[in-house]
C-alpha cells in the first residue's frame, strides 16, 4: 500500500512537471513569434514619447536614426570605452512629464505607482556589467540602479544594449527581470537601423536567456523607465583618432594606451542619463551640466584589492599593540585600572566592522575573497583577542559590584550582551543605509553613532579620575589604537577614491580631533595626575597609605589599633579583621597583634618579617614614605607592599581588598 501510494504521489508530480514544461514551451513560442513581429514602424516607443522628451534624448544621444544609417568614420574622431562595465555614483532630478503629451504603452495594472515626486532629487549608485556576443559593435549590459532621497527610494534591475562606436547605451529598467522587459528594452531603441541591428543581436542574446527569465504576469511591477545613457569619450582620444582607434576596437585602444602612457581601465568614466516611465509620465535625470561618474570593474578591482592590503596591516598592528597591552597588564593591580566599559566599546567598533564587512563579501560576488579575508582578520581581533582580554578584564573587576553575587554577576554580564545587540544590530543597518545613500535623517544618525562608538577612551578617563590611578595603558597602546581605529572612518568618510564610492563629509575631520582629544587627556593623566582637569575643591578624596602614626600606648594593656578616619586610637576591631578566613585564623592572631598600629611593640612587617621603624609619630612626609598602612590598619614597609600589590590588591594578613596606590 506504502509503494502505491509513493508511485502515486510520483506520477502526479511528473504530471504536473509536464504540464509546466508544455505550458513553457507554448510561452516561448508566442514569445518568439511576437518578437519576430516586431517593426520599428509598428511597435517603436521611442517614437511615442512625447516630442519634449523625444528632442531631449536626441540632444543627448550621439546615434539618432539621422547619425546611425552614416558610416562609422563620418560619426566622430573620438574614442570611446570599448566596456563600460563598473560602478556608477551621481545625482539625479526628476520631473514630471506634461500628461496632455504622455502615451501610456500598455493597458494592465501596475503593482505600485510610487515614483519620485516632481523636482525632487537625490542620488544614485548603478553598477553595470557588459557580455559580448559576435558583434564586436554590440555589447549586453545588465546591472542595477538605486535611487535615494529623503522620502523616495528604489531599485531597478536593468538590461540594455551600449554602442561602443557611438558611446551611447539604450537600456530598460524594471523591479524583477522578466521575459517582457528584453522585447520593451527593444521597442526603446532609436533609429530604424539600430533597431534592427539591436534586434539581431538581441535575438542571438535570448536563445539561452529565455528560458531562465519569469513571465510578466508572474513579478511584481511598477514604473518601468526606458534608459538612455551617453558616455563620454576617452580623454585626450581625439588626438589618435584612426581607423581602428575611432572605431573603438581594444587593440586600437591599448595601442594608443602604449603610445600616451595612459592607463585604460584607470580612466573614469563618465555618462549623462535620461530615464523616462511612459506608465507614470516621469522623468529622471542628471542635473544639467553634472554627469555621474564611475570606475571600470577592473580598477575597481585593483582598489579594492589596494584597499585589502591597507585593511590587514592595520588589523594586524593592532592585534600586537593588543599583545603587547595584555603583557603590560598581567598583574592584576595594573589590570584593576583598566575600564572594562572601555574594552566594550572597542569589541563593538570591532563587531561594526565585521558586519560590514561581511555585508560588502555577500553585496560584490566578484570580490568576495578580498572582504572575507578582511572579515576574518577583524573576527580574529574581535574574538581571539579583544573578547577575551575583556573577559579576563571583567572577572577581576568583578568584587568592585556593590554585590559579587553569582546571581548579580549573571545579570551584568547579561547587561553588557544586550547593550552589546542594542548597538550592533541598529548600527550595522544605519551604516549600511548611509553608503547606499540614505536621507538627511540616516547621516544624522550615522554621526550620532559614530561619536558614541568613539567615545571609547571617556570610561578610562572616568576611571583613572574616580579612583585616583593612573597608567593602565601603555601609551604606545593609547596613540596607536587612536590612529588605527581611526583608519575605516577616515577612508569611508574623508575619501573621495573609497571602495564605496561614498563622497567626503567634513564631520569624519571633527571625530578624528575628539578621539585624538581623549587619548590627549589620558597621556596627561600619567603625566599630571588623574585629577589635573578636577578643581582642587572638587577632588575626591583618595585613601593615603601615609598616615602619621599616633603614639604607641606603652603603659596600655589593650592593643590599639589605628583609626582611619580621625587618626585617633580606637579599641574596636575593624571589620576588615573579621573577613579573613577560618583557616589559618589561629596562626594569624599572633601576627596581627604584632602589626596592628598602636601595640606598645614596634610592628613588624608580615613580608619580610623584619620590624616597621614607625613608633615615632612624624609629620615629615619623607619619614612617613617608608612604611605603608592598609585600610585594614596593618604596616608594612612601602617598598614590600607595593611589590606585593603588584601582583595582588590584597591585605597579605587578612585578604581584604585595597584600593591601588
Amino acid at each position: 500500500m506504502l509503494l502505491l501510494v509513493v508511485w502515486v504521489l510520483l506520477s502526479t508530480k511528473d504530471d504536473v512537471s509536464h504540464g509546466n514544461e508544455e505550458e513553457r514551451r507554448r510561452f516561448e513560442r508566442a514569445w518568439w513569434k511576437a518578437y519576430d513581429s516586431l517593426s520599428y514602424s509598428d511597435n517603436s516607443t521611442y517614437t511615442l514619447m512625447p516630442s519634449s522628451m523625444r528632442h531631449r534624448v536626441d540632444a543627448l544621444l550621439n546615434m539618432n536614426a539621422s547619425r546611425s544609417a552614416a558610416s562609422p568614420e563620418s560619426l566622430t574622431a573620438d574614442t570611446y570605452f570599448p566596456s563600460v562595465s563598473g560602478i556608477y555614483t551621481g545625482s539625479w532630478l526628476a520631473e514630471d512629464v506634461n500628461q496632455k503629451e504622455h502615451v501610456a504603452l500598455d493597458n494592465f495594472v501596475l503593482t505600485s505607482h510610487e515614483h519620485p515626486a516632481d523636482k525632487s532629487h537625490g542620488r544614485l549608485t548603478m553598477t553595470l556589467g557588459s557580455e559580448e556576443l559576435e558583434d564586436k559593435t554590440l555589447k549586453l549590459l545588465h546591472g542595477s540602479i538605486t535611487l535615494h532621497s529623503d522620502d523616495y527610494s528604489a531599485v531597478l534591475s536593468l538590461q540594455g544594449l551600449y554602442w561602443s562606436s557611438h558611446g551611447a547605451a539604450v537600456l530598460y529598467a524594471v523591479r524583477e527581470p522578466n521575459a517582457r522587459a528584453a522585447a520593451d528594452l527593444l521597442r526603446a531603441v532609436p533609429g530604424e537601423t539600430s533597431f534592427a541591428q539591436a534586434k539581431a543581436f538581441l535575438g542571438e542574446a535570448m536563445k539561452e536567456r529565455l528560458s531562465l527569465l519569469e513571465r510578466y504576469e508572474y513579478v511584481e511591477h511598477g514604473c518601468e523607465y526606458q534608459f538612455y545613457m551617453q558616455f563620454n569619450p576617452i580623454q585626450g582620444s581625439g588626438s589618435f583618432s584612426g581607423s581602428d582607434h575611432s572605431t573603438g576596437s581594444v587593440g586600437g585602444l591599448l595601442e594608443a594606451s602604449r603610445i600616451f602612457k595612459t592607463d585604460l581601465y584607470s580612466s573614469e568614466l563618465q555618462a549623462q542619463l535620461i530615464m523616462y516611465s511612459p506608465d507614470c509620465g516621469v522623468a529622471i535625470s542628471t542635473p544639467r551640466g553634472q554627469h555621474a561618474s564611475g570606475i571600470s570593474s577592473e580598477h575597481y578591482r585593483r582598489k579594492t584589492i589596494h584597499y585589502a592590503l591597507a585593511a590587514l596591516v592595520v588589523l594586524l598592528a593592532q592585534i600586537v599593540l593588543l599583545v603587547f597591552q595584555a603583557i603590560y597588564t598581567s598583574t592584576p593591580a595594573i589590570m584593576a585600572k583598566l575600564s572594562y566599559q572601555m574594552l566594550s566599546m572597542q569589541v563593538i567598533i570591532d563587531s561594526l566592522t565585521f558586519v560590514l564587512h561581511m555585508v560588502g563579501s555577500l553585496s560584490f560576488g566578484n570580490i568576495y575573497i578580498v572582504f572575507s579575508v578582511v572579515a576574518f582578520l577583524t573576527y580574529m581581533v574581535l574574538m581571539a583577542f579583544g573578547s577575551r582580554y575583556l573577559t579576563v578584564v571583567w572577572r577581576l573587576q568583578r568584587p568592585e559590584m556593590a554585590d559579587p553575587t553569582t546571581d548579580e554577576s549573571r545579570r551584568e554580564l547579561w547587561r553588557i550582551y544586550i547593550c552589546y545587540y542594542i548597538i550592533l544590530i541598529p548600527g550595522a543597518y544605519i551604516f549600511c543605509t548611509y553608503l547606499e545613500g540614505g536621507g538627511q535623517f540616516v547621516k544624522w544618525m550615522t554621526c550620532t553613532m559614530l561619536f558614541a562608538t568613539y567615545s571609547y577612551w571617556i570610561p578610562q578617563i572616568w576611571r583613572n579620575a574616580r579612583r585616583g590611578t593612573s597608567g593602565g595603558l601603555r601609551k604606545e597602546y593609547i596613540i596607536g589604537v587612536t590612529s588605527l581605529r581611526l583608519f575605516f572612518p577616515i577612508y569611508l568618510f574623508g575619501y573621495s577614491g573609497n571602495i564605496a564610492l561614498n563622497p567626503p563629509t567634513f564631520f569624519i575631520w571633527v571625530l578624528c580631533a575628539y578621539s585624538f582629544a581623549q587619548a590627549g587627556v589620558l597621556l596627561l593623566q600619567d603625566a599630571l595626575g588623574p585629577r589635573f582637569f578636577i578643581p582642587a575643591h572638587l577632588r575626591p578624596e583618595g585613601y593615603d597609605y601615609h598616615h602619621p602614626l599616633p603614639l604607641a600606648a606603652a603603659d596600655s594593656d589593650e592593643s590599639t589599633v589605628i583609626d582611619i578616619d580621625g587618626l585617633l586610637p580606637s579599641t574596636e576591631q575593624p571589620e576588615s579583621l573579621d573577613q579573613s578566613s577560618d583557616a589559618g585564623a589561629t596562626d594569624q592572631d599572633s601576627t596581627e597583634h604584632d602589626t596592628a598600629v598602636g601595640d606598645s611593640s614596634t610592628p613588624d612587617c608580615a613580608i619580610c618579617m623584619t620590624s616597621v621603624d614607625s613608633a615615632v609619630p612624624s609629620a615629615n612626609q619623607q619619614d612617613r614614605a617608608t612604611y605603608m598602612v592598609t585600610p585594614c590598619r596593618h604596616v608594612y614597609h612601602t617598598e614590600c607592599l607595593s611589590r606585593w600589590m603588584d601582583i595582588k590588591l590584597e591585605c597579605p594578613i587578612c585578604r581584604a581588598s585595597l584600593p591601588p596606590v
